[in-house]
């Protein structure tokens, strides 16, 4: 049964961005069962403390938008003495981005819906990536702009979401099971392909970790592991101009950028 968390949205413009956001996150966790509540162009203290007590009274988490620098000083304050799970999604961004280029924002809320094309097509590239996660919607591969490959627990679907929210771009991610074929479509696609692999131990480690997921122990079985990674490489040498990327001491951010960098090479 699925928990369920109520997430209150808490934004001084429209809460699109922060609300599409949180969505992507918790679709990664099948036990939960969000259950959205949005307050758009908040503007005071008096508004944000309604909102932080309804959160408190059903033990919800809070999501923050919010440019203005005192209203985010002041939140974090008052969720520390309310114990409350907050995410400030702005704040850090605007101080590491300021202190790199030792810049200062102009803390204008609302400015974000002067790009609100920009928004829909990150809007649009989630909504794909999201519908052809795990080999689902095979019959619309090609509208795809990236397709990833790969066996169980090589980071396809963390990978495809990164480069969907950062990148505004498709993705889909098909897995590659031991003795099963896959599907035809794959070996016509002309779009870029990336084939994800990784060493069997780290695969395994991380197996472990998600034994609820492991359906058999050949899941977690090393020799199993190794087959499963040797039949992916085959499947990748078929697959035409395929790119194919290590995972095993890299961080999502890091392939991410191996893909985007190819991209880019190749264009």
């Amino acid at each position: 049964m699925k928990k369920k968390v109520q997430v209150f949205i808490v934004s001084d413009a429209t809460g699109f961005t922060a609300e599409m956001v949180i969505s992507a996150v918790l679709l990664q966790f099948k036990g939960i069962e969000p259950v959205y509540k949005k307050f758009p162009y908040i503007k005071t203290k008096e508004q944000i403390r309604a909102i932080l007590d309804q959160a408190q009274a059903v033990q919800g988490i809070v999501i923050y938008s919010l440019v203005s620098k005192d209203l985010r000083l002041w939140l974090r304050k008052e969720k520390r003495k309310l114990n409350l799970f907050a995410v400030d999604l702005l704040g850090p961004h605007l101080e590491r981005i300021g202190k790199m280029w030792n810049l200062n924002p102009t803390f204008s809320p609302g400015r974000h819906r002067r790009v609100s094309e920009e928004s829909i097509r990150v809007a649009e590239a989630i909504d794909f990536t999201l519908r052809h996660d795990d080999g689902q919607c095979i019959e619309s591969l090609q509208d795809a702009d990236i397709v990833l490959f790969g066996v169980s627990r090589t980071s396809k679907t963390p990978t495809s979401l990164y480069l969907s929210c950062n990148y505004t771009l498709k993705v889909a991610n098909v897995p590659l099971i031991g003795g099963i074929k896959p599907p035809d479509k794959i070996f016509d696609v002309t779009m870029q392909k990336v084939g994800l692999t990784i060493a069997p131990e780290r695969l395994a480690f991380i197996r472990e970790k998600r034994m609820k997921y492991a359906a058999t122990r050949d899941y977690l079985d090393i020799t199993h592991i190794q087959k499963e990674l040797e039949y992916s490489q085959r499947i990748f040498h078929q697959i035409k101009d395929i790119q194919i990327i290590d995972v095993t001491l890299s961080s999502i951010e890091e392939v991410a950028n191996k893909i985007i960098e190819w991209r880019r090479e190749r264009k």
